[in-house]
């Protein structure tokens, strides 16, 4: 009997945020941390890029986004593209996805709204989706409340007036996010439902929080009291590149308050805790229903969030601080142990060969990570994780004349880039157990000593004492981009 896949997504989740990490002794996430107890939780576990769609991407391939063009949230894969979801749907798979797609060309509209593609367009058919009949009503039910709740609320005497501040960013503070809630019920509605007999399922919920506009509604507002927790690193790090300075400049400003980041940070560590009590209900609707029991269960996140830390917020394309790549990941799975923690290296990359094995599937072609059931067993780990990121210099030029948005975070992004066009050069990142290297085309370059560093506040990159160290990273990445380099368009038959 085919086993199904049910992967739990949030966007923009830290690894520091998921309490059974261990990083982090104020963050509450019970729920989550009991799905770790029952399969293996990856502490280890990097994005490949710092935004969405390039790590989704990865996620569904095995592959790093700058083999195929990836770098922008604009870009979807295309119908012909092999992935983790198409194969599922030729072996036979029911299909269902929950929240926002960020991830495959014209995915609603092959399902729901065929007359919209053009002529020789295609995508996946899957079963359901949040705006398919039936479920489109769940959602629209949550929409309308949010709404009715948004026009009868006080205002909030919480709020960060951004005007004051001369900040650029989104604060929505005591505010609910009902889409997520939407996302919940659906799932657990296919789960009860939508489940037919003896045909597998693929099921994915995309959870939208803590991803911004900084804001969630009580009681995860208020949990965490802003003058105790644990601030991270406020100021930006010694040597710090063109990247973060930008964002400095232009979103955050220097002088940013003490009590302005714990209000952001105190506010994401709420809409972490509300994640884990939505996916809590999904997780205790697969016990109940007693799916473990043939279900391969994932919780992934695409990239982390800023946060408040160094003072900054949000993510950015060319940064590669453990902030933004380093996600919470877990596998349950029926042949898979149980609480065991791994604190090998592991990327995204890894994940799809990984379900590919657990699954019982044919591999994927061209994948660039490799399964991590031998892993889980003790075998042998790869010693480097990879990202990278950024434009090539004529799509900065391009951007240079296209109008701003009138969105304030959109506006306050899409300004830094104007302003400061070097800040999204085109970068790569290695980092090891000890080290992190990060080599840009221009903007300035980075090194760190992960051991006596670990939150990467000391830029070690122009220390000659890291030289030897500097070298092989710089080795190792090049070897990197050789194995990595584009294999497209594909060549079954060649001459030598």
């Amino acid at each position: 009997m085919k086993k199904n896949l049910i992967i739990l997504c949030t966007d923009q989740m830290r690894g520091d945020c998921l309490g059974a990490n261990g990083r982090n002794p104020d963050i509450r996430t019970p729920n989550l941390d009991a799905l770790a107890q029952r399969g293996v939780n990856f502490r280890q576990h990097y994005a490949t890029f710092p935004k969405c769609v390039p790590a989704r991407v990865s996620l569904m391939t095995g592959r790093y986004g700058h083999t195929d063009g990836y770098r922008t949230i604009t870009q979807h894969m295309p119908f012909e593209q092999p992935d983790l979801l198409g194969t599922m749907l030729r072996a036979g798979y029911r299909a269902a996805l929950f929240g926002k797609n960020h991830c495959w060309e014209n995915l609603f509209e092959a399902t729901h709204r065929p007359s919209q593609l053009k002529e020789g367009q295609r995508g996946h058919k899957i079963d359901h989706h949040s705006w398919t009949a039936g479920y489109a009503d769940i959602y629209n039910k949550w929409k309308d409340a949010a709404e009715k709740e948004k026009a009868d609320a006080e205002p909030n005497p919480n709020r960060i007036k951004v005007s004051d501040l001369k900040t650029r960013f989104e604060y929505a503070g005591r505010r609910r996010e009902a889409a997520d809630e939407a996302y919940t019920e659906q799932a657990i509605h296919f789960l009860e439902n939508g489940v037919s007999g003896d045909q597998p399922f693929f099921l994915q919920v995309n959870i939208e929080k803590p991803h911004t506009p900084y804001g969630v509604e009580e009681p995860w507002f208020s949990m965490y009291d802003r003058k105790t927790i644990r601030q991270w690193p406020s100021e930006l790090p010694e040597g710090a590149p063109l990247p973060y300075v930008a964002q400095r400049n232009v979103r955050t400003g220097h002088d940013i308050p003490e009590d302005v980041l714990r209000e952001i940070q105190a506010t994401y560590m709420g809409a972490v805790s509300k994640v884990d009590h939505l996916m809590g209900r999904i997780i205790h609707t697969i016990e109940r229903l007693g799916l473990f029991e043939n279900t391969v269960v994932v919780l992934w996140s695409d990239h982390g969030d800023f946060a408040g830390q160094y003072g900054l917020v949000e993510k950015w394309d060319t940064i590669f601080s453990d902030s933004l790549l380093n996600v919470p990941f877990v596998i349950c799975a029926p042949s898979l142990p149980k609480g065991k923690t791994v604190d090998a290296l592991t990327d995204h990359t890894d994940i799809a060969p990984t379900l590919m094995e657990l699954l019982g599937l044919d591999p994927l072609p061209g994948v660039h990570g490799e399964s991590l059931v031998p892993v889980v067993a003790g075998g042998r780990a790869r010693s480097a994780v990879f990202a990278d990121g950024g434009h090539e210099d004529e799509m900065i030029a391009r951007f240079q004349h296209q109008p701003l948005p009138t969105n304030i975070a959109e506006s306050a992004k899409q300004a830094t880039y104007r302003e400061y066009p070097d800040s999204m050069a085109r970068a790569k990142m290695i980092r090891t157990a000890t080290h992190k290297l990060v080599t840009r085309t221009r903007g300035g370059n980075e090194l760190y000593d992960l051991v006596s560093d670990p939150w990467e506040m000391i830029n070690r990159y122009d220390d000659p004492a890291f030289l030897n160290v500097k070298s092989d990273l710089q080795q190792q990445l090049l070897e990197w981009c050789l194995r990595t380099d584009t294999d497209r368009p594909f060549q079954e038959h060649f001459g030598a």
